[in-house]
């Protein structure tokens, strides 16, 4: 009887809200949507890879022309090129082509008769090249001459046979296998058979005396037809391969060192380290580097992330990421550039500035990601029209379109278009599964059908079955239902060349009302954008770096509510804005967001709150007192004391405790925390067991868990000079290797001051340069002050107008009291907006006449002035505070080192040498880039105008001194010392070891 027994393996994470999660039909929070793990207390989230695509013909030109083909069983790539021939006279100057196999390389022709194939004619039919010109024909001819002069006779049964497997055997790398075991294993190991081997070798070399001759292109390997992308199962299921071949590998050492040493063999799960695949998977989670998908010795980073959860958009915008390794050193050609491929499948503009620009993406809205198909498909071609590869004679196949699954030829029929359009059919009608891509070339007579993972698809709406939703028109549908209804579809990236998309459905007819000639629709234009791009109102309006600011750092950076459980969670930073606001505009993309259904012919209902992160403001665009020059502002200070832009900011504090029973106690008396006189009343909010109590308020300097050794030894965690706050929380727990440790969380309550960091939704960013009284703001003739004034420069310089657009429309929906939008693409007109504000009595234009604060008259010219939704970002000046008298310096320069952790020195860069400058400010100048820096002196000869040094030397009488002595003049004297930089000496040593030695020229001061 057969017996199953469980062995343990090891640990290995599980993905939140997936099948094996608890939280899969729970949930803690509503912003939550599952899709990352949770390694050690941290919430990690993989980056999707972009990966070429296996099992597909690749087709290059430099350094020679070559047909490369790479299986999915056995990643070992098989190379057929255009090559020199060497061995033929009187073909010295035409291309031979030659197939590189298993590290060995021999011409194509000794492998086609090694593969069965009995005569030349029947090879030339396999390649299927009889409409073609002279230059294949020597080609062709040149490969068969140099097969002659390399192997005779080896159009005889075995020959070519025999002399491919002593080519191979003497290769670099020889296989263990014999002739047929390694053909079948190595040799395309998808496709079974001789013959259809040789089949699918000859469309090879078809397609690359195609590509030679200028018939078919080359491929693009930034074209997304020729990519995968690999997501968190592909990526997990490669490193848990590599750990499990390390743990077996250790097992079966294990055992055959009991076999030798004639020990009694033990249970399997004795011999089993489940440590491998535990800390292996912990490890690579922890410093983000995984195995490469072909390489076995190297490893990649970058592939796994913290998730950040500063606001429910940036963790959506991280689950939706993308990534393309490409070295950062140098150019990285056109991988940076936007592809047509990425059409509707990858947003153009939510990309990050600097190295990674264009190698990180995110998603368009309706971007997915396909699965792998595991529904049989090969019965359904059948159904179709297509005959088996191995059911056609080799006289007929060039007759017939060859049709592909996945790169491997599975067959052929006589009529194309007529088998994909049945093949398409079924695909609608759920018969197979809709994530299948089809592909008709008319021009290769190929259909390529894919049903891999790692492809992108967006649905589209079919024009010819639009008219099922027509009525009624209230009605609300589900994406399954309109799925089922044949409505939608799924396209990928070669399929989408075959369809004819309209804009949108206005777009559908002519002008006279004709139907046009489209096949699908757009279910949205802004639906091409990604998710932080598409809730841009008036996107289409600003330059395109504005738009990109915003979507990609500004969204992501905004406060707002990031969690609907913060009193479970233990964050070690985060933020909540007091009293987050929808905005008054509205865009399509915000209306879908969290929904499960589409809305035919509703326009009243409200976009989720969470995904924008601000609070309506009255802005109004004029200067004042200079205080908001280039792009900081002017904010009313009692629109901040009612509430407008108060955070709350949490930090938590983490002790590991290392007694057994978690309870350190630490009596008052017994805490040695140090003799300074600052450090007295320091531990007044602590408890007896060395944590504050909760509500406690504590100040700089203050400890916030104190913790000794059994020695005695202090090893309390102090607040820093710029941390306080009240104590929010105290926890006490253990992780899961049994070690206890101690949490404590501060709350601060912010109101926004001088240096903080605003933002439009339009990249119009800006820090608050002044804070002023209500009473000195100008006012409207209604009552209305301003919350903010910007500078009117910051429009023509940023070129954002979706701004302008923004707030006069703002205007006309607080007026009116209806929400319209302002999707970009698709929103009203300029001249509809300054109607709506007309009828309402006011300026079509938004300008206002308002009266001076400080004086009581009326200003002489009007002010713009609307409501704008402006969001706060986490940069606050309270958190950049950075002052130091002496501190740690670099070793080698002797200059302070950077970062403010490390209390390094303060940054003084160009921009801040200039404004020096343009002040005249000398003084302070010499002392911020000399006295603060890398003050030295320097010993200077003034005889020979070299540096001297100072040294221990011998005087006569035998006495030693040290000083200053010229090691080329011989002498002590006329010896002068000087102040320089420090980069200076070392500058001066490294140019003296390289031979080159200068002279300083000193004179009285």
């Amino acid at each position: 009887m057969n017996e199953t027994h469980s062995i343990y393996i090891g640990r290995l994470p599980v993905m939140v809200k997936s099948d094996l999660c608890l939280l899969h039909k729970e949930s803690d929070c509503l912003f939550d949507v599952g899709g990352y793990f949770l390694v050690k207390g941290m919430e990690k989230v993989f980056i999707a890879q972009e990966q070429r695509c296996l099992s597909r013909l690749w087709i290059v030109d430099r350094p020679c022309w070559t047909v490369s083909f790479m299986s999915e069983m056995k990643r070992r790539r098989i190379y057929i090129k255009l090559v020199e021939s060497t061995k033929s006279e009187d073909f010295s100057r035409s291309k031979i082509i030659s197939i590189s196999f298993l590290y060995a390389t021999m011409p194509i022709w000794l492998m086609f008769f090694a593969l069965g194939i009995s005569s030349d004619k029947e090879a030339f039919d396999v390649i299927d090249m009889h409409d073609c010109d002279a230059s294949v024909i020597n080609t062709i001819s040149a490969t068969i001459k140099e097969s002659d002069e390399l192997c005779e006779g080896f159009r005889k049964s075995d020959k070519a046979r025999q002399y491919v497997d002593e080519l191979v055997k003497k290769s670099r790398f020889p296989p263990a296998e014999s002739f047929d075991d390694y053909i079948n294993k190595f040799l395309f190991p998808d496709i079974s058979g001789y013959r259809n081997k040789a089949l699918f070798l000859g469309y090879m070399v078809k397609c690359l005396l195609m590509a030679f001759i200028g018939k078919r292109k080359c491929d693009n390997k930034d074209d997304f037809r020729n990519k995968r992308l690999d997501l968190a199962g592909e990526l997990l299921g490669r490193e848990l391969r590599a750990h499990i071949r390390h743990a077996e590998r250790r097992m079966v050492k294990a055992i055959q060192r009991d076999l030798n040493s004639d020990r009694e063999l033990q249970d399997l799960a004795h011999y089993i380290d489940a440590s491998i695949v535990t800390n292996g998977l912990n490890r690579a989670f922890a410093t983000g580097s995984w195995c490469h998908p072909y390489k076995r010795t190297e490893r990649c980073s970058g592939i796994v992330a913290t998730l950040r959860r500063t606001n429910p958009l940036q963790m959506m915008s991280d689950l939706r990421k993308t990534r393309q390794r490409v070295a950062y050193a140098g150019k990285a050609g056109d991988a940076r550039y936007p592809n047509p491929s990425y059409w509707g499948k990858l947003c153009f503009m939510s990309t990050p500035d600097g190295e990674n620009c264009g190698l990180v993406k995110n998603l368009a809205v309706t971007a997915i990601v396909s699965s792998r198909v595991v529904q049989p498909l090969i019965e359904s071609f059948i159904s179709c029209g297509m005959s088996k590869l191995n059911e056609i004679p080799t006289e007929n196949i060039q007759r017939m379109d060859k049709i592909f699954l996945n790169g491997n030829w599975v067959g052929s029929c006589t009529d194309s278009a007529s088998f994909v359009l049945r093949l398409r059919c079924m695909r609608r009608s759920s018969l197979i599964d809709p994530q299948v891509e089809i592909k008709r070339d008319k021009h290769q007579k190929e259909v390529r059908v894919f049903s891999d993972a790692g492809r992108l698809l967006r649905p589209l709406l079919v024009v010819e079955n639009l008219n099922k939703i027509r009525k009624p028109k209230s009605r609300r549908y589900s994406f399954q239902e309109l799925m089922q209804q044949e409505i939608i579809e799924f396209i990928g990236v070669e399929e989408e060349e075959d369809i004819q998309c309209a804009w949108g459905i206005r777009h559908l007819f002519g002008s006279k009302g004709e139907i046009s000639s489209y096949t699908h629709c757009e279910l949205d234009p802004s639906f091409l954008l990604g998710l932080s791009c598409g809730i841009i109102p008036f996107a289409n309006h600003n330059f395109a770096r504005r738009v990109l600011y915003q979507s990609e750092k500004h969204s992501q950076q905004a406060i707002g509510y990031s969690t609907t459980n913060p009193h479970i969670r233990v964050d070690t930073l985060s933020h909540q804005l007091y009293y987050p606001q929808r905005p008054l505009f509205k865009t399509v993309v915000a209306d879908c967001l969290g929904r499960s259904d589409c809305t035919i012919g509703r326009r009243d209902d409200f976009s989720r709150p969470e995904y924008f992160n601000g609070q309506n403001a009255i802005v109004a665009v004029n200067v004042h007192q200079g205080f908001n020059q280039e792009d900081s502002l002017v904010m009313n200070r009692a629109s901040l004391e009612r509430g407008m832009f108060r955070t709350e900011h949490l930090r938590s504090y983490k002790a590991d405790v290392e007694n057994k029973d978690g309870t350190k106690r630490l009596k008052k008396e017994k805490i040695d925390f140090g003799k300074m006189e600052s450090k007295r009343g320091c531990v007044d909010n602590l408890d007896d067991d060395g944590l504050p109590y909760v509500g406690a308020s504590l100040q700089t300097n203050d400890i916030i868990i104190g913790k000794v050794s059994e020695s005695g030894e202090d090893h309390s965690i102090k607040l820093k000079h710029t941390e306080k706050g009240m104590v929010q929380k105290v926890l006490l727990s253990a992780n899961d290797e049994g070690k206890n440790f101690a949490v404590v969380t501060l709350r601060q309550v912010r109101t926004p001051c001088l240096g903080d960091k605003f933002s439009s939704m339009h990249g119009q960013k800006g820090v608050i340069g002044f804070l002023e009284s209500q009473e000195n703001f100008p006012f409207t003739h209604q009552g209305i002050v301003p919350d903010i004034v910007i500078n009117p420069h910051a429009f023509p310089t940023r070129q954002t107008p979706g701004q302008l657009l923004e707030a006069a429309l703002g205007k006309g929906i607080a007026l009116g009291g209806t929400m319209r939008y302002a999707t970009p693409f698709t929103t009203a007109s300029v001249d509809v907006i300054a109607e709506q504000l007309h009828k309402f009595g006011f300026s079509k234009w938004g300008a206002e006449s308002v009266i001076n604060g400080r004086t009581g008259e009326r200003m002489q010219s009007l002010v713009f002035m609307g409501p704008t939704f402006y969001q706060r970002l986490i940069h606050m000046s309270e958190d950049k505070v950075k002052f130091r008298n002496t501190g740690p310096v670099h070793p080698l320069t002797r200059q302070p080192v950077a970062d403010r952790k490390r209390f390094g020195g303060v940054k003084f860069g160009e921009m801040e040498r200039d404004c020096l400058l343009a002040h005249g400010a000398a003084a302070n100048l010499h002392e911020r880039l000399f006295m603060l820096s890398d003050f030295s002196q320097l010993h200077i000869c003034q005889t020979c105008e070299r540096v001297a040094n100072v040294i221990m030397r011998c005087v006569p009488g035998g006495k030693k001194i040290r000083g200053p002595y010229c090691g080329f003049c011989k002498s002590s004297e006329n010896i002068v010392r000087i102040n320089v930089p420090y980069g200076a000496k070392l500058l001066y040593q490294e140019l003296f070891s390289m031979g080159i030695c200068l002279k300083f020229e000193t004179e009285v001061c």
